[in-house]
């Protein structure tokens, strides 16, 4: 069975609508099931603003060192803890975009689209040839509760077409795109990494042979989403893959916990695209 004839059968078993899109760094194979539709994004839309913020970085319009201040103002529940902090609290804005990226804070997400700007981060989609991503707000639950969509949308393949650019450098430094990579370093173990065989803690295993992931998740009601770059060894040997894969509308009841139907897909699908693509490099 291909590649993609797995990918359709574990997705055809899914309770909702689903879709993936995955490419090959080496071969430059790419494979999809629902690849160009829209999905809501929910936290994966963390992901541009980090990236417009970078643009803003190396343009000289501030540093990543620069402090910024948590205001009375900014508070907002859900995910994080920068909501039970005071306010007055001042950090450097990389330890901002570290917190909404890593544990995906959403104060620290609404503090940072205030930074750099929503419309900021809509015409450096528009720049960057990302026209199906889209940044619609800051984080509002009240409107998030009744439209999933509210928040932000995407193709699975455009947001596979960003990880794979920041992976590889193409939009920023080297540097940069490494300390973005850091921000997101294990994010997503519990779904694309949840069924990848990584080496265990404290094992003494040679760069070159090291498996890595870093990416971004989301989360809501019967929705779960990630976008991800998974590799083995060094950057600039391209020794791996991005992948997305976004799913919504599932009717379990929703628990919040790492076992949700949404979540274990993903790490399905992750792992057949590990196998078929990079289990030769490794375990």
């Amino acid at each position: 069975m291909s590649l993609a004839e797995q990918i359709c059968q574990i997705c055809d078993g899914f309770d909702g609508r689903i879709g993936l899109s995955a490419y090959n760094f080496q071969t430059e194979e790419t494979v999809g099931c629902r690849a160009e539709e829209l999905f809501p994004t929910a936290s994966v839309i963390k992901l541009p603003v980090l990236l417009t913020l970078m643009q803003q970085v190396e343009d000289g319009e501030y540093s990543l060192d620069d402090p910024l201040m948590l205001r009375r103002g900014d508070q907002i529940g859900g995910s994080g803890l920068l909501q039970f902090l005071s306010p007055g609290l001042t950090m450097p804005i990389r330890d901002w975009a570290f917190l909404m990226m890593s544990i995906s804070d959403n104060l620290a997400t609404n503090v940072l689209i205030d930074q750099v700007g929503p419309e900021k981060v809509r015409t450096w989609l528009t720049d960057n040839g990302y026209p199906d991503i889209q940044l619609r707000r800051k984080i509002d639950f009240t409107i998030l509760n009744k439209d999933q969509n509210e928040l932000g949308t995407a193709t699975p393949a455009a947001l596979t077409r960003m990880m794979t650019a920041v992976f590889q450098n193409k939009h920023f430094t080297p540097t940069a795109s490494q300390e973005m990579l850091r921000m997101m370093n294990k994010v997503g173990s519990d779904r694309i990494g949840r069924y990848l065989p990584f080496e265990p803690f404290g094992s003494e295993v040679a760069e070159d042979a090291k498996l890595n992931l870093s990416g971004k998740t989301g989360s809501l009601k019967g929705m779960r989403a990630q976008t991800a770059v998974v590799w083995r060894g060094k950057r600039e040997e391209n020794r791996g893959f991005a992948i997305t894969v976004i799913n919504e509308g599932n009717q379990a009841p929703e628990l919040w916990n790492p076992d949700a139907p949404g979540v274990l897909i993903i790490g399905r699908l992750a792992r057949v695209v590990y196998d078929v693509w990079l289990s030769g490099e490794g375990n």
